[in-house]
């Protein structure tokens, strides 16, 4: 029987988290692969995927959210396949920052301006769909540093928004 691997948090602030891995068992481990899991504004779960070399590790994953809670998953590779998956919940320090400001305004049939406000030097993420369901399960998206960006559309349908 393969043990699923030990998450032990190193340490985490306000914008990373530092942890290890290993394994209990004398079997042979390749590697690990590792799920960073998040929710944004309760409507869109985020994830970032690590895949790690090696039998011991320590991961340290920066570009976080200030109290905001995280799970990280891990499951092994190992000469005899992978192992079950194991499970740990951490939540960043500091102040989670206040939700940016959105406006949207429609330049003609296919291209939305959207704008926001909020600190500078961080990471926005931009969420769009037709519909409150497709705007959780698989929204069209982009990233940006600035507090504006033209998004292109589909002509004749409605958006909903989220930054």
């Amino acid at each position: 029987v393969i043990p699923p691997p030990v998450i032990h948090i190193e340490s985490y602030s306000e914008d990373s988290i530092s942890f290890s891995l290993k394994m209990t068992t004398n079997i042979k481990v390749s590697g690990y692969v590792v799920n960073i899991y998040w929710t944004f504004d309760t409507h869109r779960q985020e994830k970032k995927t690590l895949v790690i070399e090696g039998e011991k590790s320590i991961q340290k994953v920066a570009n976080l959210t200030a109290h905001t809670p995280y799970e990280i998953s891990a499951w092994a590779k190992t000469e005899l396949g992978d192992s079950p998956l194991s499970f740990v919940h951490v939540v960043t320090s500091g102040t989670r920052p206040a939700s940016p400001s959105l406006k949207a305004k429609a330049i003609n049939q296919t291209a939305v301006e959207c704008s926001w406000t909020g600190p500078r030097n961080v990471v926005y993420g931009i969420f769009y769909a037709t519909s409150f369901l497709e705007l959780y399960r698989s929204p069209h998206n982009t990233t940006t540093t600035s507090h504006n960006i033209t998004v292109i559309v589909q002509r004749d349908e409605q958006y909903l928004f989220l930054v």
